[in-house]
């Protein structure tokens, strides 16, 4: 039995977003799962979510370029936080 995957949206507030993922923080394997992950919760492509700060942190500055609002986007992980 495939083992379930374990990711989702922890928390929002204006200043941060929580967020749980399942990979592994070897190789970058996390920090390419996040961007995957929060790729698919803002309907961008992966290309427009770069890794800005923290990328050996468990504290990571990300980077959206689109023309998303903040507001939108703040927006999209509350509704994924359920």
């Amino acid at each position: 039995m495939p083992k379930k995957e374990k990711r989702g949206i922890t928390g929002v507030s204006a200043e941060a977003v929580g967020v749980a993922i399942a990979a592994p923080p070897t190789d970058g394997e996390a920090n390419t799962e996040l961007i995957r992950f929060l790729a698919e919760i803002l309907d961008l492509k992966k290309s427009h979510i770069s890794l800005d700060k923290g990328s050996r942190s468990r504290d990571k500055l990300i980077r959206v370029d689109s023309s998303l609002s903040p507001e939108e986007v703040l927006r999209r992980f509350r509704q994924a936080a359920g």
